[in-house]
């Protein structure tokens, strides 16, 4: 005669056996719930049965909410777990150790600049929320993380070098990091979360959703220069023999919207003719990098750039027998070729031209985009100018192409900030 499900006799004596379910499975180490029924009459095992059912499919249906304090947690699973099996309830596993387990998945997709960036921010999530439990967070434990995240500085480590979260969030004259790095640090978390959930580790995943709304417009988020700014940039930009990549580097970017990397690792020949405009091109060949693939592009070069004897310059360099453009600029695993000239102009824009933290290099882009916005260029156009993606329409994604050097040059020649640049440079 077959028994009941999770029925089980053993030398004439019952047991009520049954499996753990895999979501569950992080509460247990035991894979099977195994407990004696204490009797050899089966009549008195089945009507024990239906209380042990009772009993463990209402604590798995708690432990399904997810909304249980890890005290009531242990409570349950101890409810349902035999004496004999509470040594082996085991708990859950470190925030800080499921980090490292994430890393290591994860990093072999991740460049050496993402890497760094990526780790840094799981630093402070440990650092700011405690090496708890992962199951033991809650929607409190993201509520209180956002909380403090907005009251850190950016940089935290840098700037306070060996000082607590704790000691930092008690100083009085400590300058917030922005709502876009607290979001980021929540995005993170979110991605921590949801890789833990994937995993079978947690079931809910409390930051997703808690990222900081940011009522400014995207326009407002973004600072461009002035031509007051402009016009004191290029009245400032040095003239050094030795150091030409400070002067041509601003300007190219002030002309043509390109990203700091990407004018940094440029090579001699990636000046060059097409169609008979002269252009720069923006690839990922040698140890350059792009972006993404709507990244790789070709640009003009500005009649400005011209009359200020780019060319001139470009053939120099060539003349000289070096590959690249910049020789004074170095190559780092972390940024590529644009960290000391970088650092340089930040010093720049701070002494010349704006105590304005959103004025950055990157507003050159910015400003580069809107002029042309105004001056009527259309949208993809500005967008292949500056290597976005028009994926998102199918007739200019799929079936368009790209635009000849000559229209692009066209756009371009629309760029006019009313500012005198210089005519020549390195005389």
């Amino acid at each position: 005669m077959s028994l009941p499900t999770h029925l089980i006799c053993y030398k004439s004596h019952y047991y009520y056996q049954a499996k753990v379910p895999v979501d569950l499975r992080k509460h247990f180490c035991c894979t099977f719930i195994k407990k004696s029924l204490k009797t050899t009459d089966l009549s008195e095992a089945k009507t024990m049965l239906v209380s042990m059912e009772y009993n463990v499919h209402r604590g798995f249906t708690l432990l399904r909410t997810g909304m249980l304090p890890a005290d009531i947690v242990r409570q349950v699973v101890e409810g349902i777990v035999p004496s004999r099996q509470k040594a082996d309830v085991v708990r859950g596993k470190l925030l800080s150790d499921v980090v490292k387990q994430y890393v290591a998945e994860k990093e072999s997709g991740w460049t050496y600049k993402t890497k760094l960036e990526v780790v840094g921010c799981l630093r402070l999530i440990v650092d700011v929320v405690g090496s708890m439990e992962l199951k033991e967070i809650t929607k409190q434990t993201v509520l209180d993380f956002r909380a403090k995240l907005m009251k850190l500085p950016a940089n935290m480590y840098k700037i306070y070098p060996g000082k607590t979260i704790q000691v930092i969030l008690n100083m009085s004259d400590v300058e917030p990091m922005s709502i876009n790095s607290v979001n980021k640090h929540i995005m993170r978390l979110n991605a921590l979360l949801s890789y833990a959930v994937t995993e079978g580790l947690v079931i809910v995943n409390y930051a997703q959703g808690m990222m900081i709304s940011d009522k400014r417009r995207t326009d407002e988020l973004r600072k461009v220069y002035s031509p007051e700014d402009l016009k004191v940039i290029v009245d400032n930009l040095p003239r050094e023999q030795g150091r030409p990549e400070r002067f041509w580097i601003p300007l190219i970017a002030m002309y043509s919207g390109m990203r700091l990397d990407e004018v940094c690792q440029l090579y001699v020949e990636d000046v060059q003719q097409l169609d008979g405009v002269w252009c720069f091109n923006i690839n990922d060949e040698k140890d350059k990098k792009v972006k993404s693939a709507s990244s790789k592009r070709v640009v003009p070069v500005h009649k400005v750039l011209l009359t200020c004897g780019i060319l001139e310059y470009v053939g120099t360099v060539r003349s000289s027998g070096n590959q690249r453009l910049w020789v004074n600029l170095s190559w780092r695993k972390e940024d590529g070729y644009g960290n000391a000239i970088g650092n340089w102009y930040r010093r720049f824009n701070r002494e010349h031209v704006s105590k304005d933290e959103g004025k950055v290099f990157h507003s050159f882009r910015h400003t580069v985009t809107n002029s042309l916005k105004q001056a009527g260029v259309s949208e993809a156009v500005i967008a292949e100018l500056v290597g976005h993606s028009t994926s998102g329409s199918m007739t200019m994604g799929r079936y368009g192409k790209r635009y000849q050097p000559k229209v692009l040059l066209e756009a371009l020649m629309k760029l006019d900030y009313g500012i005198k640049p210089p005519v020549s440079v390195l005389e």
